[in-house]
């Protein structure tokens, strides 16, 4: 921070309006400039994220706690006090990502099995799925959209490990995207289950980012401790918490909101067999 000595300008830098003190009083931001040092930026972080007054902290509790809370008091305008919907939904789905990068787990390490030739070559077969095994008439539609898929094939049958580990990191660098894009189509589905209600497509928007953020956040939390029966429990906890949350922000009784939600994940999840496909198949042509 600079020193508290430094004379201050005479107008904000920021939005130039007339300064009478150490922060602007049309902006807020502060008035003497320096260039920031590592305990700024350390302090910063601490104030706004670690500590117990930070927002980060109490916009986490509230999106665990009171599942679709927070998406109402932002329409209320109580907004300073909570992390925004789309830096909280950034925020923890890099740090799903980041874990799945460092630590991969089993859906990503896909193990080699036998492909036609194999046996008479002696070579590995490449990656497990019936996506690489098709046959010249069954990959004809896949080149003519992905020209490079014949030649992505071929590298996969010659050096089988490097071209798993490309594809794995390709198709990392992709997914964090196609799930991105399914967030305006989850708030499309839920727009037309509640097209009685006349609410405004951002409201719902609004909602989805909230729903996703804490998605995301159930996933970085249980994913060192993920197993057999990890999956079916976080669908129950996913439903249960969307159900709640449609509750509280549409109003409602409990079991058609249920059900409503039983629906939305429902078409949600086949989207997101779509946007996976898709995701494979551009990474696919980058190896």
């Amino acid at each position: 921070m600079p020193d508290i000595a430094d004379p201050l300008p005479l107008d904000c830098p920021n939005c130039a309006a007339p300064v009478y003190g150490p922060y602007c009083a049309q902006c807020g931001q502060e008035t003497a400039i320096a260039i920031p040092k590592w305990r700024d930026f350390a302090h910063e972080y601490a104030v706004q994220f670690v500590s117990l007054e930070g927002r980060l902290w109490r916009t986490l509790w509230l999106l665990v706690s009171q599942p679709g809370r927070l998406s109402l008091e932002f329409l209320a305008g109580r907004r300073r006090r909570y992390v925004r919907p789309l830096p909280l939904y950034l925020s923890l789905s890099f740090l799903f990502f980041l874990l799945l990068t460092l630590f991969p787990g089993p859906a990503l390490q896909v193990d080699t099995v036998a492909t036609p030739g194999a046996a008479q070559t002696g070579q590995p077969g490449v990656f497990q799925g019936e996506i690489l095994q098709l046959d010249s008439a069954e990959a004809g539609w896949l080149e003519a959209v992905f020209p490079n898929y014949r030649r992505t094939l071929k590298r996969l049958e010659l050096d089988p490990q490097g071209a798993r580990k490309q594809l794995a990191s390709a198709f990392l660098a992709k997914l964090p995207v196609a799930i991105f894009l399914l967030v305006p189509a989850f708030a499309l589905g839920s727009a037309l289950l509640y097209l009685r209600r006349r609410r405004f497509y951002m409201e719902h928007l609004l909602l989805a980012l909230h729903v996703h953020a804490f998605v995301f956040l159930s996933l970085a939390l249980t994913y060192p401790f993920s197993g057999e029966a990890a999956p079916l429990l976080l669908l129950v906890l996913w439903w249960a918490h969307l159900g709640l949350a449609l509750r509280r922000v549409f109003g409602g009784r409990l079991v058609p909101q249920l059900l409503r939600a039983a629906t939305l994940m429902l078409f949600h999840g086949m989207l997101l067999v779509v946007a996976l496909v898709a995701a494979l198949l551009f990474a696919l042509t980058t190896i």
